[in-house]
């Protein structure tokens, strides 16, 4: 695992490397950048939430080097290509992406019942990964304060759970397991690139991880074994879940639920091990640009 040991520029270097780029447009567009620079909804939006634009940013650039659904050549996943069910990462394509991809055709939320017919059924949308908005609100509203505490991302894939830790968190350690070589080096190049210094990536099977699991205070897993693995793999993996979290107060964070993800196992969670926290949806208080039902299959566990 490598750590970026960069450090972040401060105030001053901005202000210069800005003047720098001012300077390096021709003296005719001067006057159309600073206009850019007041009017641009682009920087308005940054300003109103930076980091929702860092994140919105690097979600651009994984665009243009990952396919749409978020898989890579050199990974499995069960059923997709099932022609009922599309797999859209959430994190790449927002949902306002998205609706500018499918208005120009190039991507569709609904499948045909009878090929060359008007009649159609809406796609089973699946996301391995949660939007920038769906971030936000989890490490903002549901959870407490990550202060000192150490994340841990369990299948972090693209990463996108490590860059919103990094973005709205003060936890002092941010780890993402992925067993994935390209996913692996996709990750370390976006810590590099935006100078993550919290954020460290382990190239592992989580099956091999006990002391991680053990003693990291947060612990999430979205979607981590369903889509991945066969039943058999998928029941060692809560195996070793079941009896590695075991410390009082750890939190994990699930989607779907234990029991949802355990019953297509015919398994079930152990006696006495966690209790679900409860936490409230303001449906009017959540922002446009996040997704209720998403929200709503979001679950935390805390370990008795």
């Amino acid at each position: 695992a490598v750590v970026s040991t960069q450090s972040t520029g401060n105030l001053a270097e901005a202000k210069q490397k800005f003047s720098e780029l001012f300077l390096n447009v021709k003296q005719e567009y001067r006057e159309d950048f600073i206009t850019f620079i007041k009017n641009s909804e682009e920087i308005d939006d940054f300003i109103s939430d930076p980091h929702i634009q860092i994140l919105d940013t690097i979600a651009e650039h994984l665009r243009s080097v990952v396919p749409s659904c978020g898989a890579l050549e050199s990974e499995t996943i069960i059923n997709l290509d099932d022609p009922k069910t599309e797999h859209i990462d959430a994190f790449l394509f927002p949902d306002d992406v998205l609706d500018d991809l499918c208005d120009d055709g190039l991507m569709s939320r609904h499948y045909c019942l009878t090929c060359g017919s008007k009649k159609t059924q809406k796609l089973d949308l699946v996301s391995h990964s949660f939007s920038s908005w769906e971030l936000k609100w989890l490490f903002t509203k549901i959870l407490p304060p990550m202060n000192n505490k150490t994340i841990l991302d369990v299948g972090s894939r693209l990463g996108c759970v490590l860059y919103g830790a990094a973005e709205f968190t003060d936890a002092s350690k941010i780890i993402g397991v992925e067993m994935n070589t390209d996913f692996c080096v996709l990750q370390q190049s976006i810590v590099e690139r935006f100078k993550y210094e919290k954020v460290e990536i382990v190239q592992a099977d989580i099956r091999t991880q006990d002391q991680l699991l053990r003693t990291s205070d947060v612990i999430i897993l979205n979607n981590v074994f369903e889509h991945f693995m066969s039943k058999e793999e998928q029941v060692k993996c809560w195996d070793m879940i079941f009896g590695s979290i075991r410390r009082k107060g750890q939190v994990l964070v699930t989607v779907p639920s234990l029991q949802e993800s355990l019953d297509d196992l015919e398994g079930q969670l152990p006696n006495g091990w966690v209790e679900e926290v409860e936490w409230e949806l303001e449906d009017e208080l959540v922002p446009d640009e996040c997704d209720l039902d998403s929200l709503k299959s979001i679950h935390v566990y805390q370990v008795l």
